[in-house]
Protein backbone atom coordinates (compact mmCIF):
# COMPACT_ATOMS: atom_id res chain seq x y z
CA UNK A 1 0.00 0.00 0.00
CA UNK A 2 1.44 3.42 -1.13
CA UNK A 3 0.58 6.63 0.83
CA UNK A 4 1.25 10.39 -0.66
CA UNK A 5 1.04 13.06 1.70
CA UNK A 6 3.44 15.35 0.14
CA UNK A 7 2.73 19.22 0.26
CA UNK A 8 0.26 18.59 2.42
CA UNK A 9 1.64 21.27 4.98
CA UNK A 10 1.28 18.72 7.61
CA UNK A 11 3.10 20.41 10.18
CA UNK A 12 0.68 24.13 9.71
CA UNK A 13 3.97 26.09 7.64
CA UNK A 14 3.63 27.17 4.39
CA UNK A 15 6.36 27.33 1.76
CA UNK A 16 6.54 30.90 2.47
CA UNK A 17 6.77 29.90 6.48
CA UNK A 18 2.94 30.91 7.04
CA UNK A 19 1.48 29.68 9.36
CA UNK A 20 2.09 27.99 13.21
CA UNK A 21 4.02 25.27 13.38
CA UNK A 22 2.71 22.40 15.19
CA UNK A 23 3.67 18.20 15.40
CA UNK A 24 0.06 17.15 16.03
CA UNK A 25 -0.66 15.97 11.80
CA UNK A 26 3.17 14.19 11.76
CA UNK A 27 3.14 12.53 15.09
CA UNK A 28 -0.04 11.20 14.49
CA UNK A 29 0.98 9.42 11.18
CA UNK A 30 4.08 8.48 13.71
CA UNK A 31 2.18 6.61 15.62
CA UNK A 32 -0.09 5.00 12.78
CA UNK A 33 3.45 3.97 11.31
CA UNK A 34 4.67 2.35 14.54
CA UNK A 35 1.57 -0.53 14.26
CA UNK A 36 0.95 -0.64 10.67
CA UNK A 37 2.85 -3.39 9.03
CA UNK A 38 0.81 -2.93 5.52
CA UNK A 39 2.06 0.31 4.35
CA UNK A 40 5.14 -0.26 2.26
CA UNK A 41 5.65 3.41 0.65
CA UNK A 42 5.42 6.98 2.08
CA UNK A 43 5.72 10.66 0.61
CA UNK A 44 6.22 12.51 3.12
CA UNK A 45 7.88 14.92 0.72
CA UNK A 46 7.66 18.89 0.97
CA UNK A 47 5.85 19.20 3.98
CA UNK A 48 8.74 21.66 6.14
CA UNK A 49 8.61 18.80 9.23
CA UNK A 50 11.34 20.68 10.98
CA UNK A 51 9.21 24.21 10.34
CA UNK A 52 11.44 25.92 8.21
CA UNK A 53 11.32 26.88 4.57
CA UNK A 54 14.22 26.05 1.83
CA UNK A 55 15.30 30.29 2.06
CA UNK A 56 15.45 29.65 5.71
CA UNK A 57 12.49 31.37 6.74
CA UNK A 58 10.89 30.24 10.38
CA UNK A 59 12.16 28.40 13.62
CA UNK A 60 13.72 25.32 13.13
CA UNK A 61 12.63 22.10 15.47
CA UNK A 62 13.50 18.92 15.11
CA UNK A 63 9.86 17.38 16.49
CA UNK A 64 8.10 16.23 13.53
CA UNK A 65 11.62 14.22 12.27
CA UNK A 66 12.04 12.78 15.48
CA UNK A 67 8.86 11.13 15.59
CA UNK A 68 9.22 9.86 12.17
CA UNK A 69 12.51 8.38 13.20
CA UNK A 70 11.49 6.59 16.55
CA UNK A 71 8.35 5.19 13.84
CA UNK A 72 11.23 3.72 11.48
CA UNK A 73 12.84 2.15 14.43
CA UNK A 74 10.24 -0.04 15.01
CA UNK A 75 8.68 -0.29 11.26
CA UNK A 76 9.02 -3.44 9.05
CA UNK A 77 6.66 -2.96 6.60
CA UNK A 78 7.20 -0.02 4.96
CA UNK A 79 10.59 -0.14 2.10
CA UNK A 80 10.24 3.51 0.16
CA UNK A 81 9.79 7.26 2.32
CA UNK A 82 10.43 10.18 0.75
CA UNK A 83 11.56 12.95 2.95
CA UNK A 84 13.01 15.19 0.94
CA UNK A 85 12.37 19.14 0.71
CA UNK A 86 11.52 19.12 4.27
CA UNK A 87 15.22 21.10 5.51
CA UNK A 88 16.30 18.54 7.99
CA UNK A 89 18.99 20.57 9.34
CA UNK A 90 18.92 24.45 9.79
CA UNK A 91 21.54 25.63 7.33
CA UNK A 92 23.57 22.88 8.78
CA UNK A 93 23.88 24.77 12.40
CA UNK A 94 21.60 22.21 14.00
CA UNK A 95 21.68 18.57 13.08
CA UNK A 96 19.40 17.61 15.21
CA UNK A 97 16.99 15.91 12.85
CA UNK A 98 19.20 14.54 10.69
CA UNK A 99 20.79 12.91 13.25
CA UNK A 100 17.95 11.26 14.78
CA UNK A 101 16.75 10.14 11.73
CA UNK A 102 20.32 8.47 11.03
CA UNK A 103 20.18 6.68 14.05
CA UNK A 104 17.08 5.12 13.07
CA UNK A 105 18.91 3.86 9.45
CA UNK A 106 21.53 2.25 11.83
CA UNK A 107 18.97 -0.03 13.09
CA UNK A 108 15.93 -0.34 10.24
CA UNK A 109 16.54 -3.25 7.89
CA UNK A 110 13.60 -2.79 5.75
CA UNK A 111 14.11 0.57 3.79
CA UNK A 112 15.10 -0.06 -0.27
CA UNK A 113 14.83 3.37 -1.28
CA UNK A 114 15.57 6.58 0.85
CA UNK A 115 14.80 10.06 -0.96
CA UNK A 116 16.60 12.35 1.69
CA UNK A 117 17.04 15.06 -1.34
CA UNK A 118 17.16 18.93 -0.87
CA UNK A 119 17.19 19.01 2.81
CA UNK A 120 20.93 20.91 3.65
CA UNK A 121 22.24 18.23 5.53
CA UNK A 122 25.67 19.29 4.28
CA UNK A 123 28.75 16.84 4.98
CA UNK A 124 28.19 16.60 8.46
CA UNK A 125 24.23 15.24 7.79
CA UNK A 126 25.24 12.97 4.96
CA UNK A 127 28.13 11.42 6.83
CA UNK A 128 25.85 10.44 9.71
CA UNK A 129 23.60 8.74 7.31
CA UNK A 130 26.24 7.24 5.73
CA UNK A 131 27.95 5.88 9.05
CA UNK A 132 24.41 4.88 10.28
CA UNK A 133 23.85 2.56 6.97
CA UNK A 134 27.21 1.83 6.93
CA UNK A 135 27.02 0.26 10.50
CA UNK A 136 23.73 -1.45 9.77
CA UNK A 137 24.38 -5.21 8.51
CA UNK A 138 20.75 -5.92 7.95
CA UNK A 139 20.50 -2.48 5.61
CA UNK A 140 18.67 -3.32 2.48
CA UNK A 141 18.77 0.17 0.73
CA UNK A 142 19.08 0.01 -2.95
CA UNK A 143 18.22 3.30 -4.10
CA UNK A 144 19.60 6.74 -2.21
CA UNK A 145 18.85 10.37 -3.01
CA UNK A 146 21.33 12.86 -1.71
CA UNK A 147 20.43 15.36 -4.47
CA UNK A 148 21.25 19.34 -3.82
CA UNK A 149 22.29 18.89 -0.11
CA UNK A 150 25.50 21.49 0.27
CA UNK A 151 27.70 18.28 0.22
CA UNK A 152 31.20 18.63 -0.69
CA UNK A 153 34.38 16.61 -1.00
CA UNK A 154 34.43 15.47 2.82
CA UNK A 155 30.65 14.01 2.63
CA UNK A 156 31.55 12.48 -1.04
CA UNK A 157 34.04 10.16 0.89
CA UNK A 158 31.37 9.31 3.73
CA UNK A 159 29.13 8.43 1.04
CA UNK A 160 31.79 6.28 -0.87
CA UNK A 161 33.20 4.12 2.21
CA UNK A 162 29.07 3.34 2.99
CA UNK A 163 28.89 2.44 -1.00
CA UNK A 164 31.80 0.15 -0.75
CA UNK A 165 30.49 -1.76 1.58
CA UNK A 166 26.50 -2.10 1.18
CA UNK A 167 26.46 -4.39 -1.11
CA UNK A 168 22.73 -4.15 -2.03
CA UNK A 169 22.97 -0.11 -3.27
CA UNK A 170 22.49 0.64 -6.77
CA UNK A 171 21.51 3.35 -7.10
CA UNK A 172 22.48 6.79 -5.94
CA UNK A 173 21.95 10.57 -6.59
CA UNK A 174 24.51 12.89 -5.64
CA UNK A 175 23.74 15.38 -8.77
CA UNK A 176 23.67 19.60 -7.53
CA UNK A 177 26.37 18.90 -4.94
CA UNK A 178 29.62 20.74 -4.66
CA UNK A 179 32.00 17.16 -4.03
CA UNK A 180 34.32 18.36 -6.51
CA UNK A 181 36.82 16.06 -8.63
CA UNK A 182 38.35 15.20 -5.79
CA UNK A 183 34.83 13.51 -4.05
CA UNK A 184 34.02 12.65 -7.69
CA UNK A 185 37.03 10.56 -7.89
CA UNK A 186 36.53 8.84 -4.73
CA UNK A 187 32.80 8.10 -5.69
CA UNK A 188 33.40 6.50 -9.08
CA UNK A 189 36.02 4.40 -7.49
CA UNK A 190 33.64 3.24 -5.08
CA UNK A 191 31.33 1.87 -7.67
CA UNK A 192 33.56 0.51 -10.54
CA UNK A 193 32.52 -2.96 -9.59
CA UNK A 194 29.45 -2.60 -9.16
CA UNK A 195 27.85 -3.81 -12.45
CA UNK A 196 24.99 -2.10 -13.74
CA UNK A 197 25.45 0.87 -10.94
CA UNK A 198 23.36 3.57 -11.23
CA UNK A 199 24.99 6.84 -10.31
CA UNK A 200 24.05 10.68 -11.02
CA UNK A 201 26.68 13.14 -10.14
Amino acid sequence: MQLDLSGNRLCGVDEYGEGTYTAKGITAIADALRVNGGLTSLDLSNNLLCGVTQVGVGTYTAEGITAIAEALRVNGGLTSINLSGNRLTNYGMDMTGIKELAAALGVNGALTALDLSTNRLMDEGVSAVCEAIQSNKESKLASLNFRSNGIGPGGANAVAAMVAVTGGLMTLNLSINNIGGEGEASIRNAVQEKAGFELHL
